[in-house]
């Protein structure tokens, strides 16, 4: 049996009794636990020092899933800074797996209550696991535990100093081909007698904010495991997993009891890192520090990977302009077939824009519009009356991106980038962009001329980038082309 438990932080003395008490159960129960700090729902306020502190309950989004039989959620600390409301909207999230809370929550079951004050933390972690075990099997809940004595030897600092800095050495301050990194926290993990440790991380960023919430992708990348104590990485030929699936990679050999931290960075999540619970994970900041350490890796191997890429575009137009040296006196800004900008106009316009305009408190508005139908309007009626559709959307984009900078900077690919003070803006344009659509689709009978678009909206950071924010709108412009 597999249970979870979601508590906030183990900074938090508590915190740490309850899943002392919650990890001897699992032990004496022979089931599997997983301890999932998220730390704290956010509140209406925004934290103006730690503005992504909100994205740590990510985590807890892994938690309704396949992998678990109950879980367990300590609602009072988790939502400490919420409203009753928003408590119980994120009780109600789990609807996949039987929960039970810690303290009392109106509408929903609570453990036992734990009646003696000796130990009273640890008896609540252990009477919590012991009830969601029944409570998972039978429906309801069974009698009290009898008292328990807990013996917890507390593991001193200097060991939890001592692993991560010999994690820094080895990984910070050196360069590993081929996402090797990976597997030094594994093969570090099995030698300081952790034999389950392992490394999740999705192929491109996914963005989550507090206006629009992620959804936790189906599928996740394994970077690397130990399982039993037997390493595996994973590059070239990377292994997929479903993302309700994490934890069975570990669980499916024998029970134990693991602890899992959210990889994010800014607005993004990246992944998630699983690991043993152990007496060492329980010294303040020492879990943390570590899941910071995978996160500074996975960070540095993304932005490797993103600096090669750009490096061989570099060299192909180095090529491009080899084989005709007056290539550049022959293109100007101006498309032929609109009258608008073509994609050189339209890219030195639009990084013009982002350096005067996109600054602290603006956003920025990138759309992909892609016409899927122009190759079948060519074959049918010709290349004449293709262009005639070109232009008719080129009169579309004109009437709704009335302020935005926009070109074609393909056949039938349109670019378009809008800096606003205006957040959400970008819904009023898929909105106008719908209308349009229903209009294109109604005026002839010859042909349908369609279009499928992405309009992604980004706050203003430092580092983001005009080649970030047209990936991610054109990712997504991808996801949509799938589902259609």
């Amino acid at each position: 049996m597999n249970i979870g438990l979601l508590v906030s932080e183990l900074e938090d003395k508590d915190v740490k009794k309850i899943c002392i008490g919650a990890s001897q159960a699992a032990d004496d129960k022979g089931i599997s636990l997983v301890i999932m700090p998220g730390k704290y729902l956010a509140s209406d306020n925004k934290d103006a020092k730690n503005p992504y502190d909100y994205q740590y309950s990510a985590l807890f989004e892994y938690a309704n899933t396949a992998d678990f039989d109950a879980l367990i959620i300590d609602i009072e600390r988790i939502g400490r800074n919420a409203t009753i409301l928003k408590k119980e909207s994120f009780l109600k999230k789990f609807d996949k797996v039987p929960i039970l809370t810690l303290t009392e929550q109106e509408g929903f079951t609570s453990v036992n209550e734990v009646k003696n004050d000796h130990e009273q933390f640890e008896q609540l972690g252990y009477e919590a696991v012991c009830d969601a075990c029944f409570f998972a099997k039978e429906g309801k809940l069974p009698a009290n535990e009898a008292q328990k004595n807990f013996s917890f030897v507390e593991q001193p600092e200097s060991d939890a100093i001592r692993t991560l800095s010999e994690l820094g050495a080895l990984l910070l301050n050196r360069k590993y081909g081929n996402e090797k990194a990976y597997g030094i926290f594994s093969e570090k993990a099995v030698a300081d007698g952790i034999k389950n440790f392992g490394i999740f991380l999705y192929d491109t960023k996914i963005r989550n904010n507090l206006k629009y919430n992620w959804v936790l992708p189906e599928k996740i990348s394994v970077k690397s495991t130990a399982i039993c104590g037997k390493v595996d990485v994973f590059d070239e030929e990377k292994r997929i997993v479903d993302t309700d699936k994490i934890f069975s990679q570990f669980l499916k050999n024998k029970p134990m009891v693991l602890i899992a931290g959210d990889i994010f960075v800014g607005e993004h999540q990246l992944g998630i890192v699983v690991t043993e619970f152990s007496s060492k994970t329980l010294i303040n900041h020492f879990f943390s520090s570590l899941v910071s350490i995978v996160t500074g890796v996975s960070r540095l191997s993304y932005l490797e990977k993103e600096l090669l890429k750009t490096t061989e575009e570099l060299y192909e137009v180095q090529e491009e302009l080899a084989r005709d040296d007056s290539v550049l006196d022959h293109i100007g800004d101006q498309d032929y077939l609109t009258g608008g900008l073509n994609r050189r106009g339209f890219f030195a316009k639009a990084y013009d824009l982002l350096k005067e305009e996109f600054k602290p408190g603006k956003y920025a508005i990138v759309a992909y519009i892609h016409m899927d139908s122009l190759k079948k309007i060519n074959e049918l009626y010709g290349h004449e009356e293709g262009d005639r559709a070109v232009r008719r959307i080129a009169e579309v984009l004109e009437s709704v991106f009335k302020k935005s900078i926009y070109g074609r900077i393909r056949g039938d690919e349109f670019a378009v980038i809008e800096i606003t003070d205006e957040e959400g803006k970008a819904e009023n344009f898929r909105q106008e962009m719908s209308a349009q659509n229903a209009s294109l689709l109604e005026e002839s009978s010859r042909y349908m001329n369609h279009l499928q678009y992405s309009i992604c909206e980004f706050s203003y950071e430092d580092n983001l980038s005009l080649r970030e924010m047209l990936k991610e709108t054109d990712d997504n412009l991808q996801k949509i082309k799938q589902m259609q």
